[in-house]
């Protein structure tokens, strides 16, 4: 049985097809079933006093940045996806904290505002006078082809591998 599995493993021989089919599997898999907002009839606007924010520029590129609103326990986040459709500089000239802005969030989302833990994925963001991060864009963006592309992609290219291996330990056999 072993003898089977080891090949799968041994990054000589067939590891590479493991790892990309393991992962065009799964990117495949969370594209699908991840929730997507189609239309802006989907979305729901919350209205809050800032509480405080968060604006986080990790290391290697991480960043997280966050939105808390005093009415609401949750916390709103700005997916990384969005980022570069949110104005940060304007939003941190403008915003000061107890002043009233609006979020957009998935109608599905509704429910887990009262919840401490939970993270809310917000699609606009605007107050009186100024939008920050425009629903228009983070729609398209959420709803890029792109994503449905890359696991399928990862996938073919294990089997290609695969056989592209197969080929050449066979002829190294003869």
């Amino acid at each position: 049985m072993w003898n089977y599995i080891v090949p799968w493993i041994d990054r000589r021989q067939y590891a590479f097809v493991s790892f990309s089919i393991l992962i065009g599997l799964w990117l495949l898999f969370s594209s699908i079933i991840t929730e997507k907002i189609s239309s802006p009839s989907e979305l729901i606007t919350i209205n809050g006093t800032l509480a405080k924010y968060s604006f986080i520029d990790g290391k290697r590129g991480t960043k997280k940045y966050y939105i808390w609103l005093t009415q609401h326990e949750a916390t709103f986040q700005i997916p990384a996806d969005f980022l570069n459709f949110f104005d940060k500089s304007e939003f941190e000239k403008v915003a000061n904290i107890g002043q009233f802005i609006s979020v957009e969030i998935s109608k599905s989302d509704k429910t887990n505002l009262t919840k401490s833990n939970e993270r809310i994925r917000i699609y606009d963001l605007h107050n009186d006078n100024l939008s920050f991060l425009k629903s228009s864009l983070t729609i398209k963006k959420e709803n890029n082809i792109l994503q449905y592309l890359v696991g399928p992609l990862f996938i073919l290219a294990g089997i290609c591998y695969y056989f592209y291996r197969w080929k050449k330990l066979r002829h190294d056999y003869r």
